[in-house]
């Protein structure tokens, strides 16, 4: 394990993460692999090659498993505010605004200094 690089202990942990919870949601909406697999027009041997390791998956394919089970299989943590700074001139800031959306001020050219109240906060 020493020698494994850092990329592949997350990719692992990961993929774990996402066929475990593809599990838990089967399993609370009492769906079965080839129920699944009807669903979404694929092969019961599809869906067990997805879920027993034999497959990449994709943004889209994560995506398509959500949208078919309804359920989030994968969290993706914001910050409420942040800043993007490119050579010292804050270019946009978004902040969240409802828990599925960002609105993205930009700020002019002008120096790109921020009001105090928008200024980011220390980490």
């Amino acid at each position: 394990m020493a020698t494994t690089p850092e990329e592949t202990k997350r990719f692992v942990r990961k993929y774990g993460d996402i066929v475990v919870r593809v599990f838990q949601v089967l399993k609370e909406k009492g769906i079965t692999q080839k129920m699944l697999a009807d669903s979404m027009g694929k092969s019961p041997s599809e869906i067990s090659k997805w879920l027993g390791g034999g497959h990449n998956f994709t943004l889209r394919s994560i995506a398509r498993l959500e949208a078919e089970l309804g359920e989030d299989i994968i969290y993706v943590p914001k910050r409420d505010s942040f800043h993007v700074q490119v050579g010292g001139v804050v270019k946009a800031t978004a902040e969240k605004t409802r828990p599925v959306s960002t609105r993205i001020k930009f700020q002019e050219a002008s120096g790109g200094k921020l009001p105090p109240s928008e200024q980011p906060m220390a980490a």
